[in-house]
């Protein structure tokens, strides 16, 4: 499988620690101190014609960005995937109302409730896709969390847990043109990984469905009634089990392709959030100069942030010009344990293709 073309979309201006202190009343010193995140993007209802304004919208930017990248149109797309853990409707299915935007049709079209490894999930499932005989097929990740937000935006009663996921999250998108075709440019996937590891594990993160305002009350410790949390984290077990995750898995990649990874150029760790990424960085002997890292600019979009890592990756090898140039990437996803990655080699436009482009 070769990607042949990547994106992604952020929407909106960027949100700062300053403007989240100012808007909701968060502390900005620990929104710095604690996650590392400098800022992260926001869908609004309101927003100006053109800009994002939920999951769908996302999506379809970041699919048309992808095909333009790769040089395709959209009636040579064999099928749609879409990863995501927030989807406009229950029905219809947001891959189909993207499908009809992009003017795609008679095509399978994949929805895959996923979290932070469904990017990964997105791209095993296109390459069986290929190997069964497509040809071209798009691959996208979106997550909006806009819709799991209070509608007023008043954040006074929720809990401090609560206030964590706000500081942390983000929305956004990125997509992938898959080929079956090996010859090209763009990254030839040389190996990928994907496994369920949660058996026995309880689950670190939940997020339910109805969001903040429809959610039942319950009683507290304390014998108060309360709305119940819309989405929950177990910090302690993902600060411990993802790193150690990630390191398997990144040792493991190395080993299937031979590429040690002191010598790969570019690597792409787990971006649960800026403090975090650092930490695995090291944990992992990576070197600032190998590690491409993006959440503490652009926050953590869910099904999007490995896709926007893997596009930021390119466009650095791009710049680099160094036909060959390896990749590992790995992302956990912390919901019920899941481990996946990619090893991938960069392929430079041949000098004709080159020359034609820049015509």
């Amino acid at each position: 499988m070769r990607i042949s073309g990547l994106s992604e979309v952020l929407p909106g201006e960027p949100v700062s620690n300053a403007d989240m202190a100012e808007r909701f009343g968060l502390h900005e010193r620990w929104l710095d101190r604690m996650t590392g995140n400098r800022a992260r993007y926001f869908c609004e209802p309101d927003s100006p014609d053109g800009v994002p304004k939920n999951t769908g919208d996302l999506a379809t930017a970041a699919g048309e960005q992808a095909l333009r990248a790769a040089g395709v149109e959209p009636g040579s797309v064999d099928f749609l995937i879409l990863s995501t853990g927030s989807p406009d409707f229950l029905m219809p299915a947001t891959v189909n109302t993207v499908a009809d935007r992009l003017g795609l049709n008679e095509l399978p079209t994949l929805q895959l409730s996923a979290g932070c490894a469904g990017a990964v999930q997105g791209l095993y499932t296109a390459q069986a896709l290929l190997t069964a005989g497509a040809r071209r097929g798009l691959v996208i990740g979106a997550d909006s969390v806009v819709k799991l937000w209070p509608a007023n935006r008043q954040l006074g009663k929720i809990s401090p847990a609560e206030l964590a996921n706000f500081a942390l999250f983000g929305d956004g998108a990125g997509a992938a043109v898959v080929e079956a075709e090996e010859d090209g440019p763009g990254l030839l996937v040389e190996r990928i990984v994907l496994r369920a590891v949660g058996k026995g594990r309880a689950p670190a993160q939940t997020v339910r469905w109805y969001g903040a305002d429809g959610a039942p009350f319950v009683t507290g410790p304390d014998g108060k009634e309360r709305r119940e949390a819309m989405g929950q984290e177990d910090y302690k077990a993902i600060e411990r089990h993802v790193p150690e995750l990630a390191d398997s898995l990144l040792r493991e990649l190395s080993a299937s392709v031979g590429w040690p990874v002191e010598e790969v150029e570019h690597v792409l760790t787990p971006q649960l959030n800026g403090v975090m990424a650092e930490k695995i960085r090291e944990r992992l002997g990576v070197r600032p100069e190998q590690a491409v890292h993006c959440v503490d600019v652009t926050g953590n979009s869910g099904n999007a942030l490995p896709l926007i890592q893997l596009y930021r990756a390119f466009r650095r090898a791009e710049e680099q010009g160094v036909d060959g140039a390896r990749m590992l990437a790995t992302a956990i996803e912390s919901s019920k344990w899941i481990v996946s990655g990619l090893a991938m080699r960069y392929q430079a436009p041949s000098d004709a293709a080159a020359s034609e482009g820049n015509r």
